[in-house]
């Protein structure tokens, strides 16, 4: 058999259009072996050492560690490499259904962002039904309601968890409680905890879109209670019109903002349970 031709790393990393570095660490993780010779210190490699290369890039683009890649490699067992498969998979799959809710989430945001640019969103409505959702409150309108230890430990998870997890307050006979809504199949993929979350069953609601000066949103609490106050008759108006009954509390969801004449608004999603026209 012919004796395969060596290369020194320059020429071997610039054949296979990695950096020397990269070669470098590969040796460190015994991915790679080079051999030197009698009377010289350069390190050589070889052709065949090129599959290695190419199933370590595979492996590290589906987030394998050099490290990892190393053990595989190198006598890893069949049983060891199936369970970073399953861990990965599982992972991968999180991540996926978590950029479909980011990309749902893009598109309603830029669904009603044209139509306000058309001028049609603003006291617009429609029927919808709403999925069961899953409710943690945190604040009341003045100050931070008493958590327990669990959600207090909890609240960095649901706001990092956004836009997957929505922001919103939830009003009921005249209380605002704001926390944070999301499915309960969002609340178990996300692995979600609190023990003061409030269950909305899946229902029929009435949805109105409306803007309010965020110069109060987001002020001091009598401001913002002004603020959601002026929110409610234009939604109560609208379903009255449509002789629908109110059947659960209002849930006013944040869109997005936007700057008109100087002035900067909130877009929001007003849904409210009903019953009446159509049951």
């Amino acid at each position: 058999m012919a004796e395969q031709h060596k290369y020194r790393m320059g020429e071997f990393s610039q054949r296979l259009g990695v950096s020397r570095d990269l070669i470098k660490h590969y040796e460190k993780q015994h991915i790679l072996t080079s051999r030197r010779e009698e009377g010289n210190q350069y390190r050589y490699y070889y052709h065949a050492q090129y599959p290695a290369i190419l199933i370590s890039k595979k492996l590290q683009n589906l987030g394998y560690s050099l490290r990892e890649i190393g053990r595989i490699l190198n006598g890893g067992s069949l049983a060891e490499y199936a369970a970073d498969n399953a861990r990965r998979i599982a992972a991968l799959e999180r991540e996926r259904l978590l950029r479909e809710m980011e990309l749902d989430h893009l598109r309603l945001v830029y669904a009603c962002q044209q139509r306000a640019l058309e001028g049609t969103l603003e006291g617009s409505w429609a029927l919808l039904r709403r999925p069961a959702l899953v409710f943690f409150p945190f604040s009341e309108m003045e100050s931070f309601l008493p958590l327990s230890v669990e959600d207090a430990e909890a609240m960095p998870d649901w706001i990092d968890a956004t836009p997957a997890v929505e922001y919103c307050r939830l009003i009921r006979q005249g209380k605002v409680l704001f926390g944070f809504t999301a499915t309960p199949e969002q609340v178990e993929l996300l692995e979600l905890r609190g023990s003061q979350v409030e269950r909305l069953p899946a229902c029929r609601v009435f949805c109105y879109y409306l803007k309010v000066p965020r110069s109060v949103i987001g002020g001091p609490a009598n401001t913002d209670e002004n603020a959601i106050s002026s929110m409610l008759p234009p939604v109560l108006a609208a379903l009255e019109e449509q002789n629908l009954s109110v059947t659960g509390p209002f849930l006013a969801r944040h869109l997005f903002e936007a700057q008109e004449d100087g002035i900067f608004y909130y877009y929001c999603q007003v849904s409210v349970p009903v019953s009446g026209v159509g049951d």
